[in-house]
């Protein structure tokens, strides 16, 4: 083949094969093919970069980095054109610059970058039409982000290991961890206001609200603060006052012309608010949410042909191209008709200088390739997230939703009260998408039955005392939103922002939110205290800022680090002179190995608790938080005792005190339903304990038949 085209997923091959036929070879480099190396910090004094082919462990079937490249080089020399497709983002950017310097000088001069936001054949087709050579400042913007985040990651992960017994910290996770720590001191520190309505109901069921008091009444205080839509007492003695010269019945006072307004749609989804949608809609998780948006982008099986749903899923834009503009417009013609055909401007994000913004919006491919047609088609996963991007997308190209609103106003004693009736006239957009978050429902009243001076009883009258509440722990969704709107996160960092606190073990999920740990507490308190300039969301930002800048080729990529080095040794070499080093806590009896003192210890990854000797590395002895139960069989295979122990994960399952010399083992419930059908016997060794498995599974689908 003359051609040589290199992109980064293997996943995508199929669908490109089908644009692109046999006109060219295809390789993956299956993300990053070099990396910073490991030895010291990975570049030198003046900053730059060591890499290294990457020598990690292999699972079988899969291909090592240097047999990646092996085979580029050798493909390369066979073709008389060569393209780098990586994705079109800074990573993606250093990765094709990575394959073209690995390449021989003579194999570099037939070398072109193409890029394309979503793998359709005219898109794939057109990118060869604009191919270009790889841009070095936004490779230089990626180079100053790893550097910066090794320096700072390297040095300060070495001091909680030392000083706080902890697993690591970095710039990325270090600053979500502070975000959580800071919303745990609001909450803390929460005072609550309380304040107290009327709150009215009619006879007829209409809620009142009330909008002002009598001119007679001097001395009530009112909040300044606008807690809700009517008036709000400082005291309940106040609200007495009024609510006692209230009468059974309100006179209807007046009624409004009617005021018409208009909803307009929420814009397309950017990587940020696609996240915050799917964990809020779907109960994801923001690891999830990527990992299927992935998919539909790189394409995904659709009654025997491969096809990308999506356009690139990782973005700042709000835009639309004209290529999904244009057939939308057509397609909302057709099925909804021409009124409901929006006023479309192209939305700028508040980032719009971002050099992410350079993509679009996420979108789909085919306004053609409805929802509807889909959902038998493939996973329901892949069809719940196509759903959410489709309908917000399209919507967003459609008419406003419209309303009349009547605002009807009653009177008690020189109170004034009103309630409202409100009616969508036009449904524009929500004829396709619906938000949780909208308050324009229908509120329907029958005004014929309210004329002026009217006069409806009240069903009931009373005070209601409110509080304010305490803000509330962060979720990965409102994580997500809060780091995008303080300007510290990307569409690259959201989902591991999201998720690093939980893969170190300093925070918890619980009911959603997030929780810290003790470990998780003693960093981000460690860390406030001795680098309060650098592990803040201003700094994160500012660093932001300046990787834009590099990226857009304002600034020499080497220069902030130059800058930014010094301060934070200095910050580094007082942590480690002043910070206290955490003893380990004592269990309170000695190692049965070596019987040094057994002390509580975190497991590097995921942070949770076990025993351990304080003698490690020399003695390795370690024992779980909880004891396993000792169970009255013995093992059959070696006569040892069984325990009841608890996997990783949680689940229980009897295993024999002599592994791992001894392997047998078996699940809590199969032990249970053994004992049952088997009273009084002795258990099977394992390869007969497998075959009453087996037999206990025929047995379960035997009573299910016959009850069918």
């Amino acid at each position: 083949m003359d051609k040589l085209l290199i992109i980064e997923s293997p996943n995508k091959i199929k669908t490109l094969r089908q644009y692109l036929g046999n006109e060219f070879e295809i390789i993956a480099t299956i993300g990053h093919i070099r990396d910073l190396s490991q030895f010291g910090m990975g570049f030198s004094s003046d900053f730059e970069p060591k890499w290294v082919i990457p020598d990690g462990k292999k699972t079988k079937g899969e291909t090592s980095k240097k047999e990646i490249i092996d085979n580029i080089k050798k493909e390369a020399a066979k073709a008389k054109e060569i393209y780098i497709a990586t994705d079109p983002d800074r990573e993606g950017e250093a990765i094709a610059w990575h394959v073209y310097e690995i390449l021989s000088e003579q194999d570099k001069q037939k070398c072109k970058r193409v890029t394309f936001n979503e793998i359709t054949k005219n898109a794939v087709l057109e990118s060869f039409e604009n191919k270009r050579d790889i841009d070095i400042n936004w490779v230089h913007s990626q180079f100053a982000r790893r550097i910066i985040d090794r320096l700072i990651g390297f040095k300060l992960s070495k001091l909680m290991q030392s000083k706080l017994k902890a697993d690591s910290a970095g710039r990325v996770q270090s600053v979500a961890l502070k975000f959580i720590e800071d919303r745990e001191k609001e909450i803390n520190n929460f005072k609550a206001e309380f304040w107290w309505t009327i709150d009215t109901v009619l006879e007829d069921k209409n809620e009142l609200i009330l909008k002002a008091i009598s001119n007679n009444f001097t001395d009530i205080k009112l909040s300044e603060k606008s807690y809700s839509t009517g008036v709000n007492f400082l005291s309940n003695e106040d609200a007495k006052k009024v609510i006692d010269s209230l009468s059974n019945e309100f006179t209807v006072k007046e009624i409004e012309e009617p005021s018409y307004y208009s909803t307009s749609s929420k814009p397309p989804y950017k990587t940020s608010t696609l996240q915050q949608d799917a964990i809020n809609k779907l109960g994801w998780s923001s690891k999830k949410t990527t990992l299927v948006a992935q998919r539909l982008y790189e394409g995904i099986d659709v009654d025997g042909k491969q096809i990308a749903l999506i356009s690139y899923p990782r973005t700042d834009s709000l835009r639309l191209s004209q290529s999904f503009v244009t057939p939308s417009l057509k397609f909302i013609s057709e099925v909804y008709g021409n009124e409901y055909i929006g006023n479309y401007e192209n939305k700028k994000s508040k980032k719009n200088e971002n050099i992410q913004d350079a993509h679009e919006a996420i979108r789909p491919i085919d306004p053609y390739l409805t929802p509807a047609s889909l959902k038998s088609k493939i996973s329901k996963d892949d069809w719940a997230l196509y759903q959410l991007i489709y309908n917000r997308a399209v919507a967003s190209l459609m008419s406003p939703a419209k309303f009349k609103k009547v605002t009807i106003k009653f009177d008690n004693n020189d109170n004034e009260f009103y309630t409202f009736s409100r009616e969508c006239t036009f449904l524009g957009f929500k004829k396709l998408y619906t938000d949780n978050e909208d308050n324009d429902d229908d509120k329907l009243i029958d005004l014929s039955k309210y004329q002026i001076g009217t006069k409806i009883a009240s069903k009931s009258l009373e005070i209601k005392e409110h509080e304010t509440s305490p803000p509330q722990r962060y979720t990965q969704a409102s994580l997500i939103a809060e780091l995008e709107k303080a300007g510290v996160g990307r569409p690259s960092t959201y989902n591991t922002m999201a998720n690093v606190s939980l893969d170190r073990g300093y925070a918890i999920v619980d009911k959603k939110a997030f929780v810290m740990t003790d470990i998780g507490k003693a960093v981000a308190e460690q860390l406030d205290k001795y680098f309060p300039t650098i592990i803040n969301k201003d700094f994160t930002r500012e660093m932001e800022e300046h990787l834009d800048s590099i990226a857009a080729g304002n600034e020499e990529w080497k220069t902030w680090i130059y800058k930014f080095e010094p301060l934070f040794n200095d910050n580094l070499q007082n942590a480690y002179e002043k910070m206290e080093k955490i003893a380990d806590e004592q269990v309170g009896r000695d190692c049965p190995t070596c019987s040094k003192p057994l002390v509580y210890k975190r497991a590097k990854k995921g942070g949770s608790k076990f025993i351990g000797c304080s003698g490690y590395p020399d003695c390795k002895h370690i024992e779980p938080l909880e004891q396993p139960k000792v169970l009255e069989d013995k093992c059959p295979e070696c006569g040892s005792e069984l325990l009841m122990r608890k996997s990783k994960k949680g689940s229980l399952f009897v295993g024999c005190k002599g592994f791992p010399k001894c392997n047998y083992i078996m699940s809590d419930k199969l032990y249970e339903k053994y004992k049952t059908d088997y009273p009084g016997q002795e258990l099977p060794k394992q390869d007969k304990l497998d075959e009453y498995k087996k037999e206990a599974n025929i047995r379960k689908f035997s009573k299910k038949k016959d009850k069918s």
